[in-house]
C-alpha cells in the first residue's frame, strides 16, 4: 500500500485574496481540427471522448471552431454548477460552447491546488449566488466567475497542497480497485 504524502498543518506565509479575473483568463485558441476531441467529465476532468463511450455525432468540418485545451487549463462546462470546471492533464480540443481557463500569471499557480478549490463542495456552492437560475444546458460566463473572491498561499505551499491532495485521490482509487 502506498502511503499519502505529509501535508503540515500551518502555513509559513500569510495567503492571499485575488478576485478571480485577477488570477484566470479566458482564452479561445481555435484551429486545431487534428487534435483530439475532448469531453467534460465531472469526476475525470477533461477526457478523450472517444474514450468515454458515448456516440456523440458532430460535424467534422466545424472542429475548425473547437477551443484547444492544454494539461494545467480548466474548464467552464454545461454542468460546471453541479461538479465544478474540469481540469484537463490532456491537449485536445473541445465544444466552442465552453469556457476555457488558464492562469493570468502561470509561474505563480499550481494548477493541481486549484483542481482541488474548482472542484470543491465550497465552490461549487459558491457558484450558485452568481449563477441564479442556471440550468442544464447554459454555461456559466467567465464574468459570472470573475466577481468571486480567492484565498490562496505562495506557489510552494500551493504545489504541496496539490500534491498530497494528487497523493490521496490516486490511494483512493487504488483501494477502490481493490
Amino acid at each position: 500500500m502506498e502511503k499519502a504524502g505529509k501535508i503540515s498543518c500551518f502555513f509559513l506565509f500569510a495567503w492571499e485574496q485575488r478576485k478571480s479575473d485577477k488570477i484566470f483568463q479566458s482564452v479561445s485558441d481555435k484551429n486545431h481540427p487534428d487534435l483530439p476531441v475532448l469531453s467534460a467529465s465531472q469526476e475525470l476532468g477533461m477526457v478523450k471522448r472517444d474514450d468515454v463511450g458515448i456516440d456523440i455525432k458532430y460535424d467534422k468540418s466545424s472542429l475548425k471552431n473547437y477551443k484547444r485545451v492544454v494539461p494545467g487549463q480548466f474548464v467552464i462546462h454545461l454542468r460546471s454548477f453541479q461538479g465544478g470546471f474540469a481540469h484537463s492533464i490532456i491537449e485536445g480540443i473541445t465544444s466552442p460552447a465552453y469556457t476555457i481557463l488558464d492562469f493570468v500569471k502561470l509561474d505563480e499557480h499550481s494548477d493541481l491546488f486549484w483542481k482541488n478549490i474548482l472542484t470543491s463542495r465550497d465552490f461549487i456552492k459558491r457558484l450558485e449566488a452568481v449563477t441564479y437560475g442556471i440550468r442544464d444546458g447554459r454555461s456559466i460566463s467567465f464574468s459570472d466567475f470573475s466577481s468571486l473572491n480567492f484565498n490562496f498561499p505562495t506557489l510552494p505551499e500551493q504545489k504541496a497542497i496539490g500534491d498530497f491532495f494528487s497523493t490521496l485521490d490516486h490511494s483512493i482509487a487504488l483501494h477502490q480497485r481493490e
